[in-house]
C-alpha cells in the first residue's frame, strides 16, 4: 500500500479492535486451557478428596462452570464492546472511502494492494460473522450447538490474520512502507 496518513478516528480504532481482540483470544485461551472445566473439575475432586469430601464428576464439572462464569462474562463484554467498535469501524470506512470497490477493479492498484483489500474484506467478513453468531448463541437463537461450533471457528482466522497482519506490517517496515507501525499510533509518517 502506498504511504497514507491514517485519521486520528482510524488509529484509535484500530488500537481499540486490536486490543478487544486480543482480550477476547485470551479469554478463549484461559476457557480451554487454564480454566477448562475438565481440569478443573479434576483439581476440585483431587482436592476435595485430600479433605475427605466426595462430590461426583458431574457436580464439580457445574462446580467448575461457576468458577470460570465471571471470567467467560467478560468474554460476553468484550464481544458487545467489538460489536460497537466494528460498527465505528465499518462506519468511518464508508464515510472516509465511501463504499467503493477501487482498489480491487483499479488497474493501477499492485497485486500486493488487491491482496491486502481481499484479506481485510475475508477478515471483517469473519469478525462479523464471528460477531453474529457469538449473539446467536447468546440469545439462543437458531441451532445452538451448530451457531457455538461456527462461533469457535474464529479463532482460527483470528489467530490467522494476527500471524499474517504482523508479517506483513514487518515486511512494509523493512521495504516500502517504513514507519507504518509509528504512523498508526501517532498519525506522523
Amino acid at each position: 500500500m502506498t504511504n497514507s496518513t491514517f485519521s486520528a478516528p482510524h488509529r484509535i480504532l484500530h488500537w481499540l479492535i486490536a486490543f478487544t481482540m486480543l482480550f477476547l483470544t485470551l479469554t478463549i485461551f484461559l476457557r480451554l486451557e487454564w480454566m477448562n472445566k475438565y481440569l478443573m473439575s479434576d483439581i476440585l475432586l483431587d482436592q476435595l478428596a485430600k479433605i475427605d469430601v466426595s462430590i461426583t464428576k458431574d457436580q464439580s464439572i457445574k462446580i467448575a462452570k461457576v468458577i470460570r462464569g465471571q471470567m467467560w462474562q467478560w468474554h460476553i463484554n468484550a464481544g458487545y464492546l467489538l460489536i460497537v467498535l466494528y460498527a465505528c469501524r465499518l462506519s468511518l470506512n464508508l464515510k472516509e472511502r465511501g463504499f467503493k470497490f477501487t482498489t480491487i477493479t483499479s488497474s493501477t492498484a499492485s497485486a500486493k494492494e488487491k491482496f491486502q483489500w481481499w484479506l481485510y474484506t475475508i477478515f471483517y467478513i469473519c469478525v462479523g460473522g464471528s460477531l453474529l453468531t457469538g449473539m446467536f448463541v447468546i440469545n439462543d437463537i437458531g441451532d445452538h450447538e451448530l451457531m457455538e461450533d461456527i462461533h469457535k471457528l474464529s479463532l482460527y482466522y483470528l489467530l490467522s490474520f494476527i500471524v499474517i497482519h504482523f508479517v506483513g506490517v514487518i515486511a512494509a517496515e523493512l521495504t516500502d512502507n517504513k514507519n507504518i507501525v509509528s504512523e498508526m499510533i501517532s498519525g506522523k509518517n
